[in-house]
């Protein structure tokens, strides 16, 4: 009994010697060894002794360790469960990582060939090996139990390395993908990476209670590791190809997209850009409530940066098709007429974009989709010209949307010219295309919106000038625009409490050097200027009229009131 008993030292590190006589005795003769440590000779009684259950801990691990490990699958059925799975989980923790693989596979295959009624070891030696190996040791016995045809041992090791009470963090999983891949394991990697992924995410929907965290941790680690790849991208085509995985991935993808606070988002970038519609679709499906709505518009603008006409197409298609996501889809058309995240290379052309009316209808994409495109087109004013934005407002043909989208075309063109500071010869061309196209209630409109803005909070400084020089070049196009430059300044000089004095007299200064005639100049200051209820300000502004040298028009504004 007192074999081993020596080594019970302090340091704790020296009790492996002393135990060399757990490789010659008998299986049986070292299990009552054993059995007899653990109860100990009388004890408690003169001359007993006591249990040492620890000695007996150490002569099972010296026991593992030391014997063949051929000796070890023969000697498991010998012991009690408990001992079986310590000594074999021992060995395949404490030999090297190619051992351990062979002592795995030979008992799984005794295992295997035992007939029932046996308990199962193996699953305690592949837990501990997944959870207490280093992560390049997992990936070496991931390699090996692959090589020998045992895939049911791989798919083990990786479930009990993924699943959530493994113990293993994302930097590991990140690390063991990484490794596999190496191994030349590439399926193993992929369906690793696939079951982290799910064990993450679980199977409930997704909501803004859920852990961000889990999935940024390892999308980081994984770009840490191989900065250069896109390993989630590349990982998501192949999984996307998979018809057993589709919808499941899908899944995985949105909860990805909607914790990563990564920027920019590569993942989001490749949905948009490279999947398919019904991916697209999917996936921005699950994102269009808060707090995810924003994600789902970044995936929409990457999609609507697609230069296929066909492509863009069935995403309108599609998008409008679905229940989750049809509400947005004047948002998705108005960044496809915007080029989505290349809005920097300008918008579409009438060109393009009579390309995608007719990729429209070859998809037999519902007439709606092309009514809205069309308003879509008309209303979008940034870097078009005053001949495009009249084109396009020309192929709206509801005579109700026409009247609207001249009204938003109007708004957004003062917008530019007086808050943007936009060459005032945009608003003019604007104006004389829509003359010359017959659209007498769209210039009304934009001269309307021009002089008198629907926003009672927009008043930017320096307007008068810009309706002044807009009016000036309108008369130098002949006598019709030029009544539509009348109109223009008589609406905004009628708006007493947004004109200021200062603004009557820089209006008079442009008007002296355009065709418009001085009888004609003087009337309009009758009758707008000198009909101002308010004395002060008409009286404010007949004194910067005469300080400037106007003083036949400040006459003009006086006489007004006689």
């Amino acid at each position: 009994m007192r074999e081993g008993h020596q080594e019970e030292g302090e340091d704790g590190e020296a009790w492996g010697f002393g135990y060399e006589w757990v490789t010659t005795c008998t299986v049986d003769a070292f299990v009552s060894r054993m059995r007899a440590m653990r109860e100990g000779e009388r004890p408690g009684t003169e001359g007993g002794e006591r249990p040492r259950p620890a000695t007996a801990v150490r002569a099972l691990h010296a026991f593992a360790v030391k014997r063949p490990i051929g000796q070890l699958i023969e000697s498991a059925s010998c012991f009690d469960y408990r001992d079986a799975i310590n000594m074999l989980a021992t060995a395949a923790l404490c030999r090297n990582i190619r051992q351990a693989a062979d002592l795995a596979i030979r008992q799984w295959q005794a295992e295997r060939t035992g007939g029932e009624g046996r308990p199962r070891l193996t699953d305690g030696v592949i837990h501990d090996i997944a959870c207490q190996r280093t992560v390049l040791d997992v990936a070496v016995f991931i390699r090996v139990c692959r090589r020998a045809g045992e895939p049911a041992l791989v798919d083990r090791t990786i479930s009990a390395f993924t699943e959530p009470g493994s113990g293993r963090t994302n930097l590991d999983k990140a690390l063991l993908y990484i490794a596999l891949r190496d191994e030349k394991c590439p399926e193993e990697a992929a369906e690793f990476l696939r079951q982290a992924l799910v064990a993450i995410t679980g199977n409930g929907t997704l909501a803004s209670d859920t852990v961000p965290r889990e999935f940024h941790d390892l999308a980081g680690a994984l770009h840490h590791l191989s900065p250069s790849e896109r390993i989630l991208e590349e990982w998501v085509d192949t999984q996307l190809q998979l018809d057993d995985h589709v919808h499941d991935t899908r899944q995985i993808i949105a909860r990805l997209i909607a914790t990563r606070t990564d920027s920019p988002d590569t993942l989001v970038e490749h949905v948009g850009r490279r999947r398919t519609r019904h991916d697209i679709a999917e996936i921005c499906g699950q994102l269009t409530r808060p707090p995810h709505a924003g994600k789902c518009a970044e995936i929409r603008r990457h999609a609507a940066s697609r230069e296929q006409m066909e492509d863009l197409a069935e995403i309108v298609r599609i998008w409008y098709e679905s229940d989750a996501l049809k509400g947005t889809i004047k948002e998705l058309l108005a960044d496809i007429v915007a080029r989505g995240t290349d809005r920097d290379a300008g918008p579409r052309s009438p060109r393009e974009l009579d390309r995608l009316d007719t990729a429209l209808s070859n998809v037999n994409a519902p007439p709606e989709c092309r009514r809205l495109l069309r308003i879509a087109a008309a209303v979008h004013t940034d870097g078009r010209s005053g001949t495009d934005l009249v084109t396009l407002l020309g192929k709206v043909d509801r005579p109700r949307d026409r009247n609207r989208a001249a009204h938003t075309i109007a708004q957004r063109l003062a917008g530019r010219v007086l808050e943007q500071g936009a060459e005032p010869g945009l608003f003019v061309a604007y104006v004389d295309g829509l003359r010359a196209a017959g659209r007498a209630e769209a210039v009304y409109l934009a001269c309307k919106e021009l002089a008198d803005p629907s926003d009672p909070v927009r008043v930017p400084e320096g307007a008068g000038v810009v309706v002044a020089e807009i009016a000036a070049r309108l008369y130098e196009l002949g006598e019709e625009r030029g009544r539509d430059g009348w109109d223009l300044l008589e609406r905004f000089l009628e708006n007493e409490q947004r004109v200021t004095p200062r603004e009557v007299a820089a209006i008079v200064l442009r008007l002296c050097d355009s065709p418009m005639k001085v009888e004609d100049r003087h009337f309009l200051l009758r009758a707008t200027v000198g009909r101002w209820s308010d004395a002060r300000r008409r009286e404010e502004a007949v004194g910067e009229l005469g300080d400037v040298g106007f003083d036949a028009e400040a006459r003009e504004v006086i006489r007004s009131l006689r």
